[in-house]
């Protein structure tokens, strides 16, 4: 038993060698309250408590990785919610794509896969330059935008299929007083902790 552990320890660890991306969990859990022993972190955002659990990395075939995580939300009133955060990096450490995907009992929402923003064409010789209206907003930045832009997309199909309005439906899927833009803080913190955390 000990043996076959050990050789799973040392087939894992070279597995995650082989990729040249790298997300320091320690320090993403730290800033989410420290892992416990169940290898969950539980903190509070907008007085909720949610609990996300250790990162998945698997390394892939070109050289990069697949990170995932899980983040729960139990409310004292209401339906458990998971969401999944999943990243894709280049072997360079590039942020290729994102989604957020996420079940609360039998409703489904996907934000679908969110690619990085292709780059500007260069002007042909004579026409003037394009001018950025936005040049504080990094790449990685626009392609958080473009996910959450997609997740409240998500939140207006299911607010509209209910005649009541938006807080109402919020209120019975996720538990009376939340709503979406408490579960997207959350998720955006996560999300952000992920991003800087990962190399």
């Amino acid at each position: 038993m000990i043996k076959k552990l050990l050789l799973s320890t040392i087939t894992a660890l070279t597995c995650l060698s082989s990729s040249a991306v790298t997300l320091d969990i320690e320090t993403f859990g730290n800033n989410l309250n420290g892992w416990r022993k169940n290898r969950t972190a539980h903190y509070t955002i907008d007085n909720h408590t949610y609990r996300t659990h250790k990162p998945t990395v698997t390394p892939t075939p070109a050289g990069g990785a697949f990170i995932s995580t899980r983040v729960e939300f139990t409310p004292i009133l209401g339906k458990k919610t998971t969401s999944f955060i999943e990243l894709n990096y280049s072997a360079s450490g590039t942020l290729t794509s994102a989604q957020i995907r996420i079940t609360s009992g039998e409703l489904r929402m996907n934000t679908g896969l969110i690619t990085r923003p292709a780059l500007a064409a260069v002007p042909a010789e004579g026409e003037a330059p394009i001018v950025n209206d936005e040049p504080w907003v990094s790449t990685e930045g626009q392609m958080v935008r473009d996910l959450f832009t997609a997740l409240d997309t998500e939140f207006q199909k299911l607010a509209k299929k209910d005649l009541e309005g938006k807080k109402d439906v919020f209120s019975r899927v996720f538990g009376k007083g939340d709503r979406g833009e408490d579960l997207a803080a959350a998720l955006r913190h996560n999300l952000n902790l992920l991003i800087a955390n990962t190399h």
